[in-house]
């Protein structure tokens, strides 16, 4: 998987994030990088919310 590293340093995870921080990192971060995938607890609330990742 690539590593967008510009993409990583510009964007850092706020620190002790909320749920919906997380959940709007992740989806930004998979736009940009392909380093790992939404991790699934967090997949699962997206759909559970029913939140558009595209």
């Amino acid at each position: 998987m690539k590593l967008n590293k510009e993409w990583h340093l510009a964007h850092k995870m706020p620190a002790n994030p909320t749920t919906e921080q997380r959940i709007v990192w992740h989806i930004e971060h998979a736009k940009h990088c392909q380093c790992r995938a939404i991790p699934a607890r967090l997949k699962a609330e997206i759909e559970k919310q029913n939140i558009k990742t595209k």
